[in-house]
């Protein structure tokens, strides 16, 4: 009795059917694009196009496909001949074929053709490998969308005006030989074929998603040929793709170059030759780049860009060494293969050996192929190319939705279309390239202005005097903040200058936080020293939070528009910044901060208190002369006292150290009138910061025993100072909720 199969046999035997089933399907789902891409690439040869295209194809199917395939790391990735570089490499056979020393049957030049054609592939390979071992590929990822969906949209475009020929029965490349106006008729019984493939390719995956629609498609259309030149012989109908030769790769393509560049056409038409090679590359790695990303997605895997480029460019120069066409990731391809059970590189190499046996064993068969049957297949492949994003934001424009930046959208992916449509790849990229670097400067631009809002709705954290407060309530507003984001660079500078120019009359200071500034430029720290001096002309101060002689920031504007600048409008943050602001608004009212003395029977600790027990209470504080930047106690400090200030103001800091640098964020900062260091003395923990004089600085403690005392002495003074000290605390709570509810408005 024969033993069974393990596991392991049955589970590789299913691996290997799939890794089959994947290869045919991956030829079926690609044989009419790449057929079509080897007729495209030589349309203007004319009648000779398939003879020289599809073998072109097919080799470069093969061994560039197999060469990609081996050294990728994508989930799966199908390389192949696309419509983009195909096009671009098409101007390039167009241009020698256009040349007077161009004869069609001319060995030598035929031979010269062809040896320009590989170089623009091989080009297109050199590139993607520079561009690759550069690191510059990782940029194409920053092209804007609407650059990007204006020139797939001009290549799906170019690539069905290039097969209308085919749709109508007029000869391959005679509407680039001769033009609209010398086009015969069109052909009714060759549209009703090309209309039935493309029928057939649409309606039988919404019947059954597993079959073959394409394979299907080309049969159906060729069976609908065949009958009606049965039928009705003297209905005019499209040409086959006629004989072919055996899809062999051809290691002498170069042959031409052996002595130099003496022939005539090469010397007229190398340097476009390596244009378009770098035109190529440009297309192919961007489209390498958002095809990878899509694959990625669909995987939920993650592939190294650089290392695809590096795969795809080595791919081109073999394919362009043997002949044969420009390849990109085919993600079509790519995506179908794994929906049937492709899960290995194994899939891809068999779809290669299936290529080559088609190039080798069936290229009669493909002789009987109608052209238009072709055209019909491909039609499909660039309606579904046009980009889906571009269409919905059309259909939102045309809904209604008429905002300025859908318009901008709209205009920029037009432009870049008609340019690719008019002017060609070579064009495009470029007007592509300008296209984003402004819609780079004018994103920057907009984002730089991260928010923008009034002193009141982020006041300092300086809590002032009653009577101070009050007048800064409507006083407040006169102060604007921007806060900044991104980089204040020659592209961005100017919309600071443009927002400073709508501030209203009544502005007094205006306050740039650079919190989320990254970096600063030459021409945004004269931008800024321009500010300056404008607003000075009007009556405003420029203040900059987050800006000091020695940080970053400051040390660029000192480099580019002198030391004093930082020092006269730098501030160490936001919160000084605001407190600047008001103390200068409270001046230019006419009133003193910071100046005034308390006296002691008027300070907050008193509220509430008859003159006897104001009386009692002042006795019991202990005064203490404080100097300008003399720390009353540090974090950690036993919290035994409280203190009231009767003039000058207090800082309170956190301290911490990053570093073995010490580094103090100021809580608040309490001017004459108030107490500090109360939460401390109420719970018997330490203190939670410390306080620094900020000037000359009295301040009179009211120490934990003394208050015991009063307990015994006098319960109803004992009682109320309690409740000042509680009401002290709410009011402060209540300050820096509002503040903050302000803040995040």
């Amino acid at each position: 009795m024969p033993a069974l199969p393990t596991h392991a046999a049955l589970l590789g035997s299913t691996r290997l059917w799939r890794e089959l089933w994947a290869g045919m399907a991956g030829l079926f789902i690609s044989l009419a694009p790449v057929l079509t891409m080897g007729l495209l690439a030589f349309a203007a040869l004319g009648p000779q196009a398939a003879a020289l295209g599809i073998p072109a194809s097919l080799v470069s199917s093969v061994v560039g496909g197999a060469v990609f395939a081996w050294l990728s790391r994508a989930p799966m990735p199908a390389g192949g001949p696309s419509a983009g570089p195909v096009l671009v490499l098409g101007t390039v056979v167009a241009r020698v074929v256009a040349d007077p020393a161009f004869t069609m049957g001319d060995p030598a030049a035929m031979a010269g053709m062809l040896a320009l054609a590989a170089t623009a592939v091989i080009a297109m390979g050199a590139c993607q490998i520079a561009l690759g071992l550069s690191g510059l590929v990782r940029f194409a990822k920053f092209v804007p969308q609407p650059v990007l969906a204006g020139f797939m949209n001009g290549v799906a475009l170019l690539a069905l005006l290039a097969l209308l020929p085919l749709m109508v029965g007029w000869p391959v490349g005679a509407l680039q030989r001769h033009g609209w106006a010398a086009m015969p008729a069109v052909q009714p019984a060759t549209m009703a074929v090309g209309l039935i493939s493309v029928a057939v390719i649409v309606g039988l995956p919404r019947l059954n998603r597993r079959l073959p629609a394409t394979l299907i498609g080309l049969l159906v259309g060729s069976g609908a040929y065949a009958l009606l030149h049965a039928l009705a012989p003297q209905w005019t109908l499209g040409p086959l793709t006629g004989a072919l030769p055996m899809a062999w790769p051809h290691l002498d393509t170069l042959a031409p170059y052996v002595n130099g560049v003496d022939d005539p056409l090469l010397q007229r038409h190398l340097a476009a030759a390596l244009v378009a090679g770098l035109v190529m590359a440009l297309i192919g790695t961007l489209e390498l780049v958002l095809n990878s990303l899509a694959l990625d997605q669909a995987r939920h895997t993650r592939t190294d860009p650089r290392r695809e480029v590096l795969a795809l460019g080595a791919a081109n120069l073999a394919s362009g060494v043997v002949g044969g066409l420009p390849l990109l990731l085919l993600r079509p391809r790519a995506l179908h293969m794994i929906d049937v059970g492709g899960r290995s590189r194994a899939g891809l190499f068999i779809c290669c050996g299936l290529f080559a046996l088609v190039g080798v064993v069936a290229v009669k068969l493909l002789a009987l192929l109608p052209q238009v049957v072709l055209g019909g297949a491909m039609v499909i492949v660039y309606l579904i190319s046009i980009d889906r994003w571009s269409l919905g934001l059309a259909l939102q424009w045309w809904r209604g939705r008429r905002e300025a930046d859908v318009q901008v959208a709209l205009l920029v992916v037009a432009l870049v279309c008609a340019v690719t449509l008019v002017l060609g790849f070579p064009a495009a990229v470029a007007t592509g390239a300008l296209l984003s670097m402004m819609l780079f400067i004018r994103s920057m631009n907009r984002s730089l202005v991260r928010g923008r809002y009034t002193g009141d709705a982020l006041p300092s954290r300086r809590i002032y005097a009653a009577a101070d407060e009050a007048r800064l309530g409507t006083l407040r507003t006169r102060a604007t903040v921007l806060e900044l984001e991104g980089a204040l660079f020659f592209g961005s500078a100017d919309r600071i200058a443009e927002l400073s120019d709508e501030l209203d009359t009544s502005c007094h200071t205006l306050v740039l936080d650079f919190r989320h500034v990254s970096l600063i430029d030459a021409s945004g720290a004269v931008v800024l020293a321009q500010l300056s001096r404008r607003l000075e002309e009007r009556g405003m101060v420029l203040l900059l939070a987050g800006v000091s002689a020695n940080n970053r920031h400051g040390r660029v504007l000192a480099q580019f528009v002198g030391q004093r600048f930082a020092a006269d409008h730098g501030m160490p943050d936001i919160d000084q910044a605001m407190e600047r602001a008001e103390l200068s608004l409270l001046v230019l009212a006419g009133y003193a901060p910071l100046r005034e003395v308390v006296p002691i029977e008027q300070v907050s600790l008193m509220d509430g208190l008859n003159a006897a027990q104001r009386a009692c209470l002042a006795a019991c504080l202990k005064p203490r002369q404080l100097a300008a930047g003399e720390c009353l106690f540090r974090q950690g400090d036993p919290g035994d006292r409280l203190y009231v200030i009767t003039s000058g103001s207090i800082d309170v800091l956190s301290a911490s150290v990053h570093g073995g640098t010490v580094l103090r964020q100021r809580y608040v900062s309490l001017s004459p009138g108030m107490m500090l260091g109360e939460t401390a003395m109420l719970d018997g923990g330490g203190r939670s910061g410390e306080a620094v004089a900020v000037g000359d600085t009295e301040v009179h403690a009211l120490d934990d025993q003394t208050l015991l005392r009063l307990r015994d002495q006098d319960p109803l003074l004992y009682a109320q100072v309690y409740r000042n000290v509680a009401l002290h605390l709410s009011q402060r709570l209540r300050a820096a909720a509002g503040a903050w509810r302000a803040s995040t408005s």
